[in-house]
C-alpha cells in the first residue's frame, strides 16, 4: 500500500483530555503514523503551557494559539491562527491528502492547501446544534453574539469547510442523517465509519471486586456509571431522578464521571432527593484510569437526550464487558440494537430510565452476558477496523489538478 504524506487540522488538540474529538483525532493520526505513514498534526494550543511543537508517537504535532477572551475573539482568532500557523510553518510541503477536523481550521487553511491533495472533512456533528445545546446553561457572561446569531455564523463556517472537500466521513448512520438536514445542499459524498475503542487498552479485570476494591467502591451495591461533560444535553438530571425512584428497589451507587457547568445543580439535586449516599461525583477520570471504573461497573448507563453523535464511551465501556443502557437517541440504538434490544430505553425521561435499569438488572452480573458485550466490541468496533477503512479512503481518492 502506497505511503501518505498526510496533513490533519483541527480544532481541538490530540492532547485534550475531554471530549471524542481529540480521542478521534488522536487515534486516527497515530494509527496512521504506525503504518508508516507521514503524518502532521495542526491544531489549537490546548492551553498556553503546551508547547507548539510536539513528537506524539510518531505524529508531528504543531499548535497555534487562539484568544480566549471571549466567543467571537476565540471563532476568528480559531480561523486566524490556523492560516498563521499554516503560513508560517507547513506552506509549500508537498501533502498526499489533508483530513479535517471541525470547521473553524478548516476554513482557516482551505484556501492555502494544494489543490491536488484530496481532502476529507470528519463531521463529527453539527457545530451550530452543539453550539445552541452548550447555551442552553450560559457560563453568566453577557454574549458578544446572540446564541441564534452565533449557531447561524457557525453553520456558514461549517458549510465552506464541508464545500472543501471531495468526502464527508461521518461515524454513524444518525450523524450522516443530521449532516444532511443541516446541510441539504452542496455537501460532498458521505462515508460513514463508525468510532473505535483500544481494545488492549479497555478489557475485561479478572477480579472486579478487586478493581472496585482499589477504587473505594463497595462491593454490595449494583453499581452505575456514567462518564459525561456535565451539560443538560447529557440527560444527566433524569439519570440522578431515576435512581431516587430506584433506591428503595434496588441497592444502587451511581458513579458520575466528568466535568462541566451542571456539577453544583446536580449536587444541589443529589441534596435535596436525599441520594448523597447513592450518587457519588468522581469529577474528571484521566483516561488511563477510565478502564478501571468500567470495570468495577455493573452497568454503565447513557442517559443521553440529544445529539449523541457516535458514543465513544459505549464501546469502551462494551470493550471492558460492562453492558451499556442507553436512551434511544442519536447513535446509541446503532451500537446496542444488534447486541441486545433491551439495552435500549423507551425514551429519556427519568421514568423511562428506572424502567430501564431495573429490567436489565437480572443481566448485570451474568458473566456470559458480559462476555458477549467484549465479544460485540472486538467483531465491529476495533479502532484498527476504522482506520482500515480510513485508510482504504485515503487510497481511493484520486489526487486532483494543480492550478
Amino acid at each position: 500500500m502506497a505511503k501518505f504524506r498526510i496533513l490533519m487540522v483541527a480544532d481541538v488538540s490530540p492532547l485534550e483530555p475531554h471530549g471524542g474529538g481529540s480521542r478521534v483525532l488522536r487515534e486516527q493520526s497515530q494509527r496512521l503514523a504506525a503504518r508508516g505513514h507521514e503524518v502532521t498534526v495542526l491544531s489549537r494550543q490546548p492551553e498556553p503551557s503546551v508547547p507548539a511543537e510536539i513528537d506524539l508517537k510518531g505524529v508531528s504535532l504543531r499548535h497555534y494559539d487562539v484568544s480566549r477572551a471571549h466567543a467571537l475573539a476565540f471563532f476568528w482568532s480559531s480561523i486566524a491562527g490556523a492560516r498563521r500557523a499554516y503560513r508560517g510553518t507547513l506552506a509549500g510541503r508537498p501533502w498526499d491528502r489533508v483530513i479535517l477536523h471541525q470547521p473553524l481550521s478548516a476554513v482557516g487553511v482551505r484556501r492555502l492547501l494544494p489543490r491536488a491533495a484530496p481532502r476529507i472533512y470528519m463531521f463529527h456533528s453539527p457545530a451550530s446544534l452543539e453550539y445552541r445545546l452548550r447555551a442552553e446553561h450560559p457560563s453568566g457572561r453577557r454574549p458578544l453574539l446572540p446564541a441564534p446569531l452565533a449557531a447561524a455564523l457557525l453553520r456558514l463556517t461549517e458549510s465552506l469547510a464541508l464545500r472543501t472537500a471531495d468526502r464527508v466521513v461521518v461515524l454513524s448512520e444518525y450523524m450522516r442523517g443530521e449532516l444532511a438536514l443541516v446541510h441539504p445542499r452542496g455537501t460532498p459524498p458521505v462515508v460513514v465509519i463508525p468510532g473505535g475503542v483500544d481494545l488492549r487498552h479497555f478489557r475485561p479485570a479478572e477480579d472486579r471486586m478487586a478493581v472496585r476494591r482499589a477504587l473505594g467502591l463497595p462491593a454490595d451495591r449494583f453499581l452505575l456509571l456514567t462518564v459525561r461533560g456535565l451539560y443538560p444535553r447529557m440527560g444527566l438530571e433524569a439519570l440522578v431522578e431515576a435512581v431516587g425512584a430506584l433506591r428503595e428497589a434496588l441497592p444502587l451507587m451511581l458513579v458520575v464521571g466528568g466535568q462541566g457547568p451542571l456539577r453544583t445543580a446536580l449536587e444541589a439535586q443529589v441534596g435535596r432527593m436525599r441520594l448523597a449516599g447513592h450518587v457519588r461525583f468522581a469529577g474528571h477520570i484521566a483516561e488511563a484510569d477510565l478502564p478501571r471504573y468500567y470495570q468495577a461497573a455493573d452497568c454503565f448507563v447513557l442517559p443521553t437526550r440529544a445529539l449523541e453523535g457516535f458514543g465513544l464511551v459505549t464501546v469502551e465501556a462494551l470493550a471492558c464487558g460492562t453492558p451499556v443502557l442507553g436512551t434511544p437517541v442519536g447513535a446509541t440504538p446503532e451500537i446496542l440494537a444488534p447486541l441486545a434490544p433491551e439495552l435500549l430505553t423507551d425514551d429519556a425521561s427519568a421514568e423511562a430510565l428506572a424502567n430501564g435499569i431495573r429490567r436489565v438488572a437480572p443481566l448485570l452480573r451474568d458473566d456470559a452476558f458480559r462476555a458477549r458485550c467484549r465479544a460485540h466490541a472486538e467483531a465491529h468496533y476495533d479502532w484498527e477496523i476504522a482506520v482500515d477503512r480510513l485508510e482504504d479512503l485515503l487510497v481511493g481518492l484520486s489526487p486532483g489538478a494543480e492550478g
